[in-house]
């Protein structure tokens, strides 16, 4: 990923790949880590930073580090 975009975009990039991967919808995964879906929506699309606490449920419910979601 490139090294100039912000990270909140290259968080959620890695989320939308893994949410490919699995074929699961914005609004599944959202209830899979017990989120609101306005709320993660608003992650997705950078209007609002991603926290700790987003990653950490994200990444459980995506079975992924969350390495994953903030390589760089």
């Amino acid at each position: 990923m490139l090294s100039g975009t912000p990270i909140r975009a290259r968080v959620a990039t890695a989320i939308r790949i893994e949410m490919a991967r699995r074929q699961i919808s914005q609004s599944r995964l959202a209830e899979m880590a017990g989120m609101r879906q306005a709320v993660l929506s608003r992650r997705m699309t950078g209007e609002t930073a991603f926290d700790l606490d987003d990653l950490d449920r994200l990444s459980a419910a995506l079975g992924v580090p969350v390495s994953t979601l903030v390589a760089i």
